[in-house]
């Protein structure tokens, strides 16, 4: 359930607060208290008029926020529900109340980080000189909807065969096949020092040659997302997902230009610190750049010219301006592409070994073998 919600006849993103304020401005009437009941006629236009950020569901009910009636501490936010559902590609339908989707960013006035506060910055200068508003970036989060719902795959992905292919990759990463094959054999395991482990990862490369080049080509290095796609395969087994490799150009394009702010601006370079270049894991950035981009039809050059006017802004702005919902339209993005990709492994890659076994089982089989006198 959203925190915010979009306005459609003011064009804008509002908390529940803010909302019941403008109605109360309106109608020339003070704040309602909390204990004081939504008027009915609020309620319809209220109805009618705010959908869902991310999926743009109608029919908006508000839920206010409550305090204990012993300490008068906070303990519920006020959020809005959406009683006739939410689109079923909706990051909010799944979530408890207050809880905000992890592709989602709020460009908060109330953001500690550095990296949060340099990016609103540019929000605000954005909307203070009309290159940005809210009415836009609404449009990105409906192109972004859009495309979820029309690039689908259905999860099928075998949990055995996944931590297979893992095992394989990470016990043959550090070997590089070569053509030239020295012949492994019993006498060779009697010279001093012979290495055991490095003999059984050439063994195992070479036996599974054809897959890891499969996956060297369409650069997919599973070690670093092991967790994720682990959590996205249980969460999501047997459904249909969004496709995420629709969007690949639009990815390296805002990688692109997400390398070159973080490099070039300071005061994002700052924030980044060491890690100025691992982009991907900035969602304030990415989100940012995206909306670069996609404003300027995602050709490159335009939205670093975009970034450039807002940038080069030296006067004041209203820090309240950067009160949005942004999106990252790519988080999660390289995990998915991995696991779409182990999808479409060709069956004959297993060359008919169980998917079941670890690749350390079959290198200890391979040991035994090697003992017993077959040679590799």
């Amino acid at each position: 359930m959203p925190l915010t919600a979009f306005s459609v006849s003011r064009q804008q993103e509002l908390d529940v607060d803010q909302l019941l304020q403008l109605f109360a401005d309106q109608h020339q009437r003070p704040k309602l208290k909390r204990s004081e009941p939504i008027p009915e006629i609020w309620k319809q236009v209220i109805h009618a008029d705010v959908e869902c950020p991310a999926c743009f569901a109608k029919g908006a009910e508000l839920v206010r926020a409550s305090s204990s009636k012993v300490t008068g501490e906070a303990i519920k936010q006020a959020y809005f529900r959406f009683p006739g559902g939410h689109h079923v590609f909706c990051d909010f339908a799944a979530l408890p109340p207050g809880e905000a989707p992890e592709g989602l960013v709020q460009f908060s006035s109330t953001a500690r980080d550095g990296l949060s506060r340099a990016v609103r910055d540019l929000v605000c200068k954005g909307i203070h000189l009309g290159l940005l508003d809210q009415a836009r970036i609404r449009s990105m989060r409906e192109w972004f909807h859009n495309k979820k719902v029309n690039a689908v795959f259905q999860v099928t992905l075998d949990p055995k065969v996944f931590q297979w292919v893992v095992a394989v990759q990470a016990a043959a990463w550090p070997v590089r096949y070569q053509p030239q094959r020295l012949t492994i054999n019993k006498e060779l395991l009697g010279v001093p020092g012979f290495q055991m482990k490095t003999a059984m990862e050439v063994m195992l490369a070479r036996r599974h040659e054809s897959l890891l080049t499969y996956l060297n080509e369409r650069a997919v290095i599973l070690r670093p997302l092991v967790s994720r796609i682990e959590k996205l395969l249980n969460a999501n087994s047997c459904k249909l997902v969004f496709d995420p490799t629709n969007l690949k150009a639009q990815y390296d394009a805002t990688q692109e230009l997400a390398r070159f702010i973080s490099t070039h601006y300071d005061p994002v370079q700052r924030a980044l610190g060491r890690n100025y270049f691992d982009v991907k894991a900035s969602k304030p950035l990415m989100a940012f750049t995206a909306l670069l981009l996609y404003l300027s039809n995602w050709d490159l050059n335009k939205a670093a010219s975009l970034f450039t006017q807002i940038a080069s802004y030296r006067g004041t702005v209203d820090q309240n301006l950067g009160n949005v919902m942004g999106l990252n339209p790519f988080h999660d993005y390289d995990a998915w592409a991995a696991l779409k990709t182990l999808q479409e492994i060709p069956i004959q890659e297993f060359d008919g070994h169980d998917p079941g076994c670890r690749a350390k089982e079959w290198m200890d089989e391979a040991v035994a073998a090697l003992a017993s006198g077959q040679s590799f």
